[in-house]
């Protein structure tokens, strides 16, 4: 025990030590031995130093730049942090006008017989793909990577946009210890907000720096070119804030969070104002309306909703051949999802635009459900595109074009708003992927207003299973089984198993219940969107139920019951999201063997969790020839509290207790 508590403080001593020195290619044989971070022991890696310093020049040709500069020192403690050494950089471009990574370089380090072995980064080993007309990824992968390496890496990216990233202080490791500095030249002001629940006090001072600029005189500066006037010397006054932490904890997942990026320990900047000298004030502080109206008046936005005469033809037949509003919705909205491949790709703004992406069959979120818009329109719906952020994606801090990366339609109809995506094969009208449950939408209207609407779904989801038991007097178990699963349940259930055939499905069965024999398998209504799915088999199980002595133990639930509680933490930093709400039914009749009786069953339970937010009923009862189970679980709000965490916590300890006691049967 000595010896183990010395380890430990040899290597915090090491640590802070080493805190000292991060100077970019200075790392110890120490370093790399030590394999230990004792102040979170669960950690696959250990960020031990970032730094990263964001600042405004100017560059001749190309006017006002922000430059960011990003140091960043890994340890890797074990093959699952692997993934840490690989770096990903998204790269922003418009119109031909683009930020660029460079310098980029890096170092892997180990200890090889007693003597410290460094790795550079190659050129081989750095890859850039564009992910849409907008972004393109920058991507690098550290060589040589072993379980107790370190790895560092720096790059610079220049920027001619007059944006500045979210400072992630918190990642999803721990880190020992950040640093950043901010450095703005008066002309530009920015607004912060401070996100998650790291505890920041930044140092804010302000100093003199001369710089080499472009005079403006009369003329305006667009996208950070100033194409006029003549090069000189100026005298800037910059505000510099600068942060330094110790000792931040990671990021660590919750089940059944949004998305954890919304919760993470940051700092965000927004552009409120540029001012140059001779120049008048500009202002940039957006409000969401100035952002829709923006979107809206693009041309790979709101202006292709000028261009559905190709549609004309076929919303002429569609309208001939429904026989009211709500058939006419659902049969435009299948004709533009049966006719269109989406190709993978999100986005607000059209690629190639609706009427190219209708001749190739295929196109992005935008284009696809763009083209639905026009096509109910043509068809005297009225009908609207809605902005939405979608759940990897996030809520964003500010009013920001980013702000949205996907478009869903906007029906309106006798009873209320239908929203519609196109883009997936296995949806029916009315109902969002869970890609799109996020919050609220954005409906866009004609005259570039908006409103927003709310995306969650208000209809439960089911899956409702009924299982027929016999127990044998060995301790077998011979069963059947019938299950109905609707709405977003059903949506997943398709995604799951749509594309397999009946020998896979069997040996999914199988696998996921461990069952010990399947028979007489059937499927109805896969095809089906609007119907539930529904399913029955039968099944055998060797060892179904525990035999000591003259008794037998089982669960009355039997597989059906939930067996642990996802909800473990003690506290809960965020709320819950349980996505949709949700029912789940379970009806159990189980026919004992002959020669035994019940010497026990659980008792009944009723449960409702406050505010209306949920509830849980379980009913027992003998039967002439055994006995009758049923539990009836439910879920009736998409997002739970944090302050409702504990009540949560309880009421699911208490199903898990109650649909795993056992009953008790005795031999006569």
């Amino acid at each position: 025990m000595k010896k183990l508590v010395l380890v430990i403080v040899v290597v915090l001593t090491t640590l802070q030590l080493q805190a000292q020195n991060y100077k970019y290619g200075k790392v110890s044989i120490e370093e790399v031995k030590d394999n230990i971070y004792e102040k979170d022991t669960t950690a696959n890696g250990v960020r031990l130093y970032k730094n990263r310093k964001t600042y405004v020049d100017y560059l001749q040709g190309t006017g006002w730049v922000f430059i960011t500069e990003v140091h960043e020192r890994i340890k890797i403690i074990n093959k699952d942090g692997f993934d840490y050494a690989t770096k990903k950089v998204r790269l922003y471009k418009a119109n031909r006008v683009k930020q660029k990574i460079s310098s980029i370089k890096g170092i892997t380090y180990n200890e090889v017989g007693g003597k410290l072995e460094k790795t550079k980064l190659k050129k081989s080993s750095m890859f850039e793909e564009d992910l849409s007309k907008y972004w393109t990824l920058k991507t690098f992968t550290m060589p040589n990577v072993s379980e107790g390496s370190i790895i560092e890496w720096q790059y610079k990216i220049i920027s001619p946009y007059w944006t500045i990233d979210d400072l992630e202080i918190q990642s999803d490791m721990p880190t020992v210890h950040y640093t950043a500095k901010v450095k703005l030249p008066k002309y530009f002001k920015f607004k912060r907000v401070v996100r998650g629940s790291i505890l920041m006090s930044p140092k804010e001072t302000v100093e003199m720096r001369k710089m080499r600029v472009k005079y403006a005189g009369s003329s305006v500066p667009k996208g950070g070119i100033i194409d006029e006037g003549s090069m000189g010397e100026l005298e800037v006054m910059e505000y510099i804030t600068e942060y330094n932490l110790n000792d931040i904890p990671a990021l660590k997942p919750e089940p059944y969070v949004n998305n954890m990026n919304n919760y993470r320990g940051l700092v965000a900047y927004e552009l409120s104002s540029v001012q140059f000298p001779g120049s008048t004030n500009r202002n940039y502080g957006n409000t969401w309306e100035d952002v829709v109206r923006q979107i809206s008046k693009s041309d790979d936005f709101g202006k292709q909703l000028n261009r559905t005469k190709f549609l004309r033809d076929k919303a002429a037949e569609l309208k001939g051949s429904s026989e009211n509003e709500k058939e006419l919705i659902a049969r435009a909205y299948h004709f533009i999802k049966n006719e269109m491949n989406w190709d993978g790709y999100y986005g607000k703004y059209t690629q190639k635009g609706i009427q190219k992406a209708f001749k190739e069959k295929s196109g992005n979120v935008a284009e696809i459900n763009l083209m639905l818009v026009g096509l109910l329109r043509e068809c005297g719906i009225t009908a609207n595109p809605v902005l939405v952020s979608t759940r990897k994606h996030g809520v964003p801090l500010f009013p920001t074009l980013e702000g949205f990366n996907y478009v869903v339609v906007g029906a309106a109809m006798e009873g209320g708003l239908l929203l519609l995506d196109a883009t997936d094969k296995e949806l029916p009208a009315g109902m969002l992927p869970p890609r799109a449950l996020n919050w609220e939408g954005t409906l866009v209207l004609d005259d570039g207003q908006s409103k927003k609407v709310s995306l969650y779904s208000k209809t439960h989801s089911q899956y409702n299973s009924m299982m027929r038991i016999q127990i044998n007097d060995d301790g077998s178990v011979e069963g059947q089984r019938s299950a109905n699963v609707s709405n977003l349940d059903a949506y997943s259930f398709r995604k799951a198993y749509g594309n397999h055939d009946q020998e896979e499905l069997e040996a999914f069965i199988l696998n996921d219940n461990e069952y010990d024999d399947l028979s007489d398998l059937e499927m109805k209504n896969m095809d089906d969107l609007y119907k539930p799915i529904s399913q029955a088999y039968k099944f055998e199980l060797d060892d179904g139920v525990e035999i000591v002595g003259d008794e037998m133990y089982f669960s009355p639930l039997f597989n059906l019951a939930l067996e642990t509680n996802p909800f473990v933490l003690e506290e809960r930093s965020y709320p819950v999201d349980f996505i949709y709400p949700r029912t789940r039914k379970r009806i159990v009749n189980i026919t004992i063997p002959e020669g035994y009786e019940i010497s026990s069953l659980p008792a009944p339970v009723k449960m409702n969790l406050p505010d209306g937010l949920g509830s849980f009923l379980f009913n027992i009862s003998k039967t002439p020839n055994g006995i009758n189970v049923m539990s009836t679980f439910k879920i009736n709000s998409t997002i739970i509290p944090v302050s409702r965490y504990q009540d949560l916590k309880e009421f699911y300890n208490q199903r898990v207790k109650k649909e795993t006691e056992k009953v008790v049967l005795k031999k006569i």
